[in-house]
């Protein structure tokens, strides 16, 4: 989860002449010396990038004002207690994992990137807690059905614990314990959070008009560079408008977000100040990244039971991506007694049952909304929502359950392994998208099969965890049937005839004559 990391989390990385072996040309890529000829006014601007293709790039607009004296400019300004309340990212990292999970600025061009928009709020306090604090949300363009993550990031000395909320759903909690390294290499250094007066490092190069991106637009700024580093500044206050560097990211300053002298009254989230997770002598954790502190939906990655990284751990390289949290998941021997005894019972009790489907579908909401108060209607969901709702249970079940279903050949036993799962959604949603009738049954199913995940598959301690915040789809009283015309009816309506295998035991439906 490296790639949570806002640019200024990253260590200033000195001038690197690599030989741009992307082929970028100056717009992208203009160091401030090692380049020939030098670089100037106009030159390594940036702007909205998506990968390391040459092309996949769009250069800001750059217009020249001039070159003026040195001394007539006001220095960028930074400092030990400020706070930038909105910061608009592209954040990019050498590739370490093929969902792009891990990705930490690198010390040159060399290595294959990743390319990750996310949104922050930073609070830097340098006098008493000497800590850098960053929340930052990031799409689901690397996290696959994972969704969005939301985060805080807390930087102080030489430790970095990146606290994730995975998903729009926010159901599973994440701390990675780390210490980054100059560079990301395992045997460089440490590195703290950045300085309070590394913009004194900055060389004046021009003044330019400079169309700011996310909607800010032209404006008049001081261009200053270091190495490969570049930023912008407003000529009068010397505040940090916008900040470019071609394999650590762009990043804008929304004007009128910067503020000093009150970081830690700032850093306010959800009524808790985040810098009362440390300690001003750095001998504290955050509570979630504890042994103390962890609860049951929570992955703590490389962190020891005090919370701080776990030295011995630091050179692995481990995939996390959602496919491989779900192979360990957090439910895991979590199921009581009273669990494993309803797992091997078949029956369900009559409170549970209804005289049809219609019913059974009813009488089953009943219990959802009882136990889920934010549970909603199946049409309110689409179902890239429910598979990343699934995605999330899977993550949350204690397989040891799936293990009795399978012993007694049971129908609530999953019955493909998480890769499969996946590969068939994607299958399906292609081919049920060729249909309106067929894209509502296969919604529909994703809603009985998710409630079934839901009530046999996680824990009881698990489901009591998360009673409060889940939000699960609420069963249709519509059974839909084939559709004989529709040219995927036939896979489309198997997969949904899997999924509501609930009718199977909830549905109190006999045969109309004897059956032997």
């Amino acid at each position: 989860m490296m790639g949570r990391v806002s640019l200024l989390a990253a260590p200033l990385v000195a001038a690197q002449f690599d030989g741009n072996p992307k082929g970028w040309n100056r717009d992208r890529r203009c160091d401030h010396f090692q380049y020939d000829p030098p670089c100037g006014a106009c030159e390594g601007v940036g702007g909205y990038v998506g990968s390391d293709e040459a092309d996949d790039f769009t250069v800001a607009t750059c217009t020249t004002v001039g070159v003026l004296e040195t001394a007539s400019r006001v220095r960028p300004v930074w400092g030990a207690d400020f706070t930038e309340r909105k910061s608009h990212e592209i954040l990019i990292g050498k590739k370490t994992d093929p969902a792009c999970f891990q990705a930490f600025p690198y010390k040159d061009s060399t290595a294959e990137n990743c390319y990750k928009p996310q949104e922050c709020q930073l609070f830097s306090d340098m006098n008493k807690y000497k800590a850098l604090i960053l929340t930052a949300n990031q799409g689901g363009n690397a996290w696959g059905l994972a969704g969005n993550v939301s985060s805080v990031i807390y930087h102080q000395g030489p430790n970095m614990w990146i606290v994730n909320k995975i998903g729009r759903l926010k159901l599973i909690n994440q701390c990675v314990c780390t210490i980054p390294r100059e560079g990301g290499e395992k045997d460089k250094p440490a590195v703290n959070a950045i300085q309070y007066n590394w913009v004194d490092k900055l060389f004046y190069v021009a003044t330019e008009i400079i169309d700011v991106e996310y909607g800010v637009g032209d404006t008049v700024l001081d261009h200053w560079a270091f190495g490969p580093h570049h930023a912008w500044t407003d000529p009068e206050t010397g505040v940090i408008v916008r900040m470019w560097q071609p394999f650590n990211g762009l990043q804008v300053f929304e004007p009128g977000q910067w503020s000093t002298g009150n970081a830690y009254n700032d850093a306010v989230q959800d009524g808790k100040n985040m810098f009362d997770e440390l300690s001003p002598n750095g001998d504290k954790a955050p509570k979630i990244c504890t042994k103390a502190g962890k609860t049951l939906n929570t992955f703590q990655i490389k962190c020891g039971d005090d919370g701080f990284p776990q030295t011995e751990a630091e050179d692995e390289t481990t995939e996390y991506s959602h496919i491989e949290l779900a192979k360990q998941p957090l439910g895991e021997n979590h199921a009581a007694a009273s669990d494993l005894r309803r797992a091997k019972s078949k029956i369900p009790r009559d409170a549970f049952k209804g005289d049809n489907f219609d019913s059974m579908s009813q009488t089953l909401n009943t219990y959802l909304t009882r136990h889920a108060p934010n549970s909603k209607n199946c049409d309110a969901w689409t179902v890239e929502e429910l598979q990343e709702l699934q995605m999330q249970l899977l993550m949350l079940r204690d397989p040891n359950l799936n293990d009795l279903y399978h012993e007694t050949d049971d129908n609530r036993k999953m019955s493909k392994d998480i890769e499969e799962i996946v590969k068939q959604w994607n299958e399906l949603n292609v081919l049920a998208a060729t249909d309106p009738d067929l894209a509502r049954a296969h919604r529909d199913g994703h809603c009985h099969e998710a409630v079934m995940w839901y009530v046999h598959h996680l824990p009881e301690a698990m489901k009591n965890t998360l009673k409060d915040e889940i939000s699960l789809p609420l069963l249709t009283s519509m059974r839909h049937s084939l559709k004989v015309e529709a040219q995927h009816g036939p896979l489309v309506h198997r997969a949904y005839e899997e999924k509501v295998s609930c009718a199977s035991c909830h549905s109190q439906e006999y045969p109309s004559s004897v059956v032997v």
